[in-house]
C-alpha cells in the first residue's frame, strides 16, 4: 500500500488516529487510575504513620517528664549535695514510686543517678537482674566525669550493661544545684527500644516496602525487630500534596532503586517515622499498562487491514479514472469523459471534473480580467474620493480669508493651492516620494495656517534619509486633515500636529500622524473603519481615513495598513505601515 494514493492515506490516517486515539484513552485511563491508587496509599500510609507517631510521642512526652522530675526534684537534688549518702534509701524509694507512676514505665530500662564525682550511686531499673553490676569503675561507660552537658534523643544505641542485646535510647542529663548552676549530678536512663517496636509489631507492610525511624542525623530501617543503621537517603524531588501539614512525600535513591519515600513527624524532637511504597505495585501496574498498548495495537493493525482491503475493492478503479481524467486537464486536454460519471458520489466528482474541463479556460481568462478592471476601478474610485471635499473646504477658506483681511496671505494661499491642484492632476504617478508627499502636505498646511491665525504648528521629526521612501500620493494629508478638523479645531485652541518615522524591521517603516487634539473612543474608530457609512457630520472623516487605509491594501497588500490609536481628551495618533520600498519598487535603504 502506497502513502501517496488516496486509499493509502486514507487507511493510515483512519488506523493512525484510531491507534493514537485508543493509545491516549488507555494511558489517560491508566495514569488517573494510577493517581488515584497512588495517592490513595500515600493517604493510607500516612495515616499509619501518623498513628504510630501520635501513640509514640505519648510515651516519648511522658519518659520526658520523667526526666524533668528528676532535674528538678528537691529530694534528688538533695541527695546529690549532702555530704554523706543518709538519705539514700528514701531517695531510691522515691525515684521508684516516680517511675511507678509514669505512663511509660514499661520502658524505662535503667535509670543510673550518680554525683560528679562518682561516690554515690542509684540504680533501678526493669533491666537489673538480667545486668552486670553496676560500679563506679564501669559506670563511665555511660557517665563519664567529663560529662556536663545533655545529651539524648539523638540515636540507638546498646546498654553496655546487659548480658544480652538489646537496642536502647540512652539518655543523659546533668542535675544542677537547687541554688545555683553548678552541676552537681548524672542522670542516665535507658530507655527500651521496644518504645517503638510494640507498636510496629502488627504493621501490615506490602512486599518490597519498609519501615524507617529518623533520630536527630540518624536514620535506621527497621527490620526483623531491629533497628538498622544506615546513610540517610538524599531526596531526589519532593512531590504529591499530603493531609498533613508536616508530612512529605519524595522520591529517594536507596540500594541503587528510586522509592517513594512517606514522612511524618511524631511531634516530638526531631524524631519522625518513614515508610516506603512498594516498586513492585508500580512494576505490575507497567507491566498491565504495555501489555493493553499490545493488545490496541494488535486490534489497529487488523482493522486497518481489513479497512485496506475495503477500500481497494470499493475506491480503487473509479479513483484511477479520476486520477486519468486530471492528468489529462493537467496536459490542456479539455474534452469530455462520460466514463467517469458513475451512480455514486464518485460520479458526482467525475462530473464535476467533466464540467470543469469545459469550464476551467473561459472562467479563468474572466477571472483575471474582471480583478483587473476591479482593482482598477476601485482605485480610481477611492483616489477620485478625496478631491471634491479638498477642493470644498480649500476655496472656502479663501473665501474666509478674502472677507476678513486684505493682506498678502491670500497670495501665499494661492500659490499653495495651485501646487495642490498640479499634484492633484497628476493621476498617472501615484507612487512617489516621501520628500514629495511631504511638500504637498507643507502647502496644504500653509492654508490651514492661515485659516486658524497661525494657532496651529506642524513638525516634521522625520529623518531626511526616509525622504527616498516610496508612498501613495495623498496619504499624509487627509490623516492630517482629520487631526486638524476633527482633533485640534474641537479644542478651541492653539494644537500642533507631529510626524515621524522609523523603521520597524527589516521589512516595514512605520509613519505616525499625531495631534494633541480632543481624541476619540474605541466606539469612534471601529465606526470610521466600518463598511457601512451614514451621511453625518463625521462622513468626510470616515472617507478620507478609509480612502488611505484601503489604497495601502490595495497597492502593498496584506500587513501593511493604517490604524489609530486615541486617548479621550489627550491625543489621537494614526500609524501607517509601509514596505521599505523606493518610489520605483527597489528595496529602501537609509541615505
Amino acid at each position: 500500500m502506497r502513502l501517496k494514493t488516496l486509499k493509502g492515506k486514507i487507511t493510515f490516517i483512519t488506523v493512525t488516529f484510531t491507534l493514537a486515539l485508543a493509545i491516549l484513552v488507555s494511558s489517560f485511563s491508566f495514569f488517573l487510575f494510577r493517581s488515584f491508587a497512588l495517592e490513595s496509599q500515600i493517604s493510607s500510609t500516612e495515616f499509619n504513620l501518623q498513628f504510630i507517631g501520635a501513640k509514640a510521642r505519648e510515651n516519648m512526652v511522658a519518659i520526658d517528664s520523667l526526666i524533668r522530675w528528676f532535674t528538678t526534684n528537691t529530694v534528688v537534688t538533695s541527695y546529690l549535695e549532702q555530704q554523706d549518702s543518709q538519705n539514700a534509701l528514701s531517695t531510691y524509694d522515691r525515684i521508684k514510686e516516680e517511675v511507678m507512676n509514669n505512663l511509660a514505665q514499661s520502658y524505662v530500662s535503667r535509670i543510673i543517678l550518680t554525683d560528679t564525682k562518682h561516690t554515690k550511686l542509684i540504680h533501678t531499673g526493669l533491666w537489673m537482674s538480667d545486668s552486670k553490676p553496676v560500679t563506679v569503675s564501669n559506670l563511665q561507660q555511660v557517665l563519664p566525669f567529663s560529662f556536663t552537658e545533655n545529651g539524648g534523643w539523638n540515636h540507638i544505641g546498646e546498654d553496655p550493661f546487659l548480658y544480652m542485646d538489646a537496642q536502647v535510647l540512652p539518655i543523659r542529663r546533668v542535675i544542677t544545684r537547687s541554688s545555683s548552676p553548678e552541676v552537681t549530678g548524672q542522670l542516665y536512663l535507658a530507655i527500651s527500644a521496644d518504645l517503638i517496636l510494640d507498636l510496629i509489631k502488627d504493621y501490615q507492610l506490602t512486599e518490597g516496602s519498609h519501615l524507617y525511624l529518623t533520630i536527630g542525623e540518624h536514620f535506621y530501617q527497621i527490620q526483623d525487630n531491629t533497628f538498622h543503621l544506615m546513610d540517610k537517603p538524599q531526596f531526589l524531588s519532593k512531590e504529591y500534596a499530603t493531609a498533613g501539614e508536616q508530612t512529605t512525600v519524595g522520591t529517594i535513591r536507596i540500594g541503587g532503586e528510586k522509592q517513594l519515600l512517606v514522612t511524618c513527624p511524631t511531634g516530638f524532637q526531631d524524631i519522625s517515622l518513614s515508610q516506603t511504597l512498594s516498586p513492585n505495585e508500580v512494576r505490575f501496574e507497567r507491566t498491565l499498562y504495555l501489555t493493553l498498548l499490545a493488545t490496541i495495537l494488535v486490534f489497529v493493525l487488523l482493522f486497518g487491514i481489513l479497512l485496506t482491503l475495503l477500500l481497494n475493492r470499493l475506491f480503487n478503479r473509479p479513483i484511477a479514472k479520476i486520477q486519468e481524467k486530471v492528468k489529462a486537464i493537467a496536459h490542456s486536454d479539455f474534452t469530455s469523459d462520460p466514463s467517469i460519471e458513475w451512480d455514486d458520489e464518485l460520479g458526482d466528482i467525475g462530473k464535476g471534473v467533466n464540467d470543469l474541463a469545459g469550464r476551467l479556460d473561459t472562467l479563468l481568462e474572466r477571472r483575471i480580467s474582471d480583478e483587473k478592471k476591479k482593482q482598477e476601478l476601485e482605485y480610481r474610485m477611492l483616489q477620485s474620493q478625496i478631491n471634491p471635499h479638498f477642493l470644498y473646504n480649500t476655496l472656502n477658506s479663501i473665501k474666509w480669508m478674502a472677507t476678513l483681511q486684505k493682506a498678502t496671505g491670500i497670495a501665499e494661499m494661492t500659490t499653495s493651492l495651485s501646487r495642490l491642484m498640479k499634484n492633484v492632476s497628476k493621476a498617472d504617478e501615484p507612487i512617489i516620494r516621501l520628500e514629495e508627499e511631504l511638500a504637498l502636505l507643507n502647502d496644504y498646511f500653509v492654508i490651514q495656517k492661515y485659516r486658524y491665525g497661525g494657532t496651529l504648528v506642524l513638525q516634521n521629526l522625520i529623518d531626511p534619509s526616509f525622504f527616498s521612501l516610496g508612498i501613495p500620493r495623498f496619504t499624509l494629508q487627509p490623516l492630517v486633515e482629520n487631526a486638524i478638523f476633527h482633533g485640534i479645531e474641537p479644542k478651541g485652541g492653539a494644537g500642533t500636529v507631529s510626524l515621524e518615522a522609523r523603521v520597524e524591521d527589516e521589512r516595514t517603516i512605520v509613519l505616525t500622524i499625531t495631534d494633541d487634539g480632543v481624541g476619540m473612543d474605541e466606539k469612534a474608530i471601529s465606526e470610521i473603519f466600518g463598511t457601512a457609512g451614514s451621511p453625518t457630520k463625521g462622513m468626510f472623516r470616515e472617507i478620507g481615513i478609509r480612502n488611505v487605509a484601503k489604497r495601502i491594501e490595495y497597492t502593498y497588500g496584506e500587513g501593511y495598513t493604517l490604524s489609530l490609536e486615541s486617548k479621550v481628551g489627550s491625543y489621537t495618533k494614526a500609524i501607517l505601515r509601509l514596505p521599505r520600498l523606493t518610489k520605483e519598487g527597489k528595496p529602501w535603504q537609509p541615505n
